[in-house]
């Protein structure tokens, strides 16, 4: 035998195809159920009655299954007055007095009200519909109870709390139940916390305490009705309902902890003045957030880089060397790297910053380490010469040597004369072809340093 099982009875499905045919839907008004004579129950589809009734009432409400349109869910509330018995079978019948569906249960015994423990028990009974349209959603206000899942799926903070507008919270204007408001977050709130007491007897010599109710965040602590100072005992750093005293009392004096009283050791937290820097290590929050301090963008772009940029103007923390004198208080970090080496300022509150405008950088070691790391090596302006090798021309002096000769088209200077193995005599010869300090293509950048 099938064990819980829900069906159609024949004049169930038959009910369904008239109010098909005929527009008129079907309206299921009850559900009985019974025990089964104290026997397991199988639902038959000529079923009108119960083996044995032992309750019928009012339907709760009937509605559609949350995942399955075709799927419907009837439930009957079982007052605890009509306890004392165990449900094993159900029927639900229409307006008519048809049983529409028949349905074996799983056993669930419902105590009596002189058993002491007792309830109102929801049956809750499932079954599939051909045609959907046919079946009446409802719901009775005199007897209904709400299911655990239906509240979950239909109340909401919005139907419960009504009211409010965007960007208001909810505060509570007294500690009666209910007694609330909406209102702007800027709005003050004003927190009242409950103190929590917790008292001990004390054995003689007795100086660790373990608390059973309060914890040792907030806490004042007092031994025979006198406040501790807060170095007279001290938290236990991994159990936060242990402490120790600083010495230890005679036998059965009177240990009392208070959670929540202004004088309690809580250390506050967060607070804004202090800008983070109460929490106790900055160090692991940095990390979790992943947020640099200044100690390591300084490492990772030291002052002292030089640098070029296509603004007009520095970006932050970068400075145009321009040669300007500034605070060596305000740009310690790049005076300790400078130093005076392009300048030292008024020579007490300032210094230079190097003045590479129209400069090209150059490196600094090998053949230039005889050089002053910083120093500054002027342009100089040489002339570009041309040199020429002929024959000598005829009735020139065809001597071997080295002669100056005046200038002749452009040439001037010294020649060499010599005679090559053919017997002709040659020369060469150099003039200046005017050109002076010569410089390779370059385009303008803003030169700028870190500070």
């Amino acid at each position: 035998m099938a064990e819980f099982k829900t069906i159609h009875t024949t004049a169930g499905l038959i009910a369904m195809s008239q109010a098909a045919a005929t527009g008129t839907p079907v309206n299921l008004t009850h559900m009985a159920v019974g025990d089964g004579a104290g026997n397991a129950v199988e639902p038959n589809v000529n079923q009108t009655t119960l083996v044995r009734e032992m309750y019928r009432g009012a339907i709760n409400r009937v509605y559609r299954h949350i995942s399955d349109p075709t799927r419907f869910v009837v439930e009957m509330a079982v007052p605890a007055t009509a306890g004392g018995f165990t449900t094993r079978e159900a029927i639900i019948y229409n307006a008519s007095g048809v049983a529409f569906v028949t349905s074996s249960l799983s056993p669930s015994y419902i105590p009596s009200l002189g058993e002491g423990a007792t309830a109102d028990v929801l049956v809750r009974i499932e079954f599939v519909a051909s045609n959907a349209d046919v079946i009446t959603l409802q719901i009775d206000p005199n007897v209904a109870m709400a299911s655990q899942q239906w509240v979950i799926s239909n109340v909401t903070a919005a139907t419960v709390i009504p009211g409010g507008t965007t960007g208001q919270k909810l505060i509570k204007e007294s500690n009666i139940d209910g007694d609330y408001k909406w209102a702007d977050e800027d709005a003050a709130a004003n927190v009242v916390i409950e103190p929590i007491e917790e008292k001990q007897t004390l054995a003689s010599g007795q100086t660790i305490v373990n608390l059973a109710i309060t914890t040792t965040h907030g806490l004042a602590v007092y031994i025979n009705g006198e406040r501790l100072a807060n170095d007279q005992w001290t938290a236990d750093p991994l159990e936060e309902t242990r402490l120790t005293l600083a010495s230890s009392y005679p036998e059965n004096t009177v240990f009392l902890g208070v959670q929540n009283e202004p004088a309690g050791a809580a250390a506050p937290r967060l607070l804004k003045y202090q800008n983070l820097a109460d929490l106790d290590d900055v160090e692991e929050a940095r990390h979790n957030l992943g947020v640099f301090s200044k100690d390591d963008v300084r490492q990772l772009v030291p002052p002292g880089i030089i640098d070029h940029y296509a603004g007009l103007t520095p970006p932050p923390g970068w400075l145009v060397r321009d040669g300007s004198a500034i605070s060596r208080t305000a740009y310690s970090q790049l005076y300790s790297v400078l130093g005076d080496r392009f300048g030292a300022g008024d020579g007490f509150n300032t210094f230079n910053l190097p003045d590479d405008r129209e400069n090209f950088d150059r490196g600094w070691g090998g053949p230039s380490s005889g050089k002053a790391l910083g120093s500054f090596q002027s342009s100089s302006s040489n002339a570009l010469a041309q040199f020429e090798s002929a024959r000598n021309p005829a009735g020139e002096n065809n001597a071997s040597g080295v002669e100056n000769v005046p200038a002749n088209g452009g040439w001037s200077g010294w020649r060499v004369t010599g005679r090559s193995r053919d017997g002709d005599d040659h020369h060469i010869r150099m003039r200046n072809i005017g050109v002076t300090d010569p410089a390779p293509r370059h385009r303008y950048y803003l030169p700028i340093i870190k500070y």
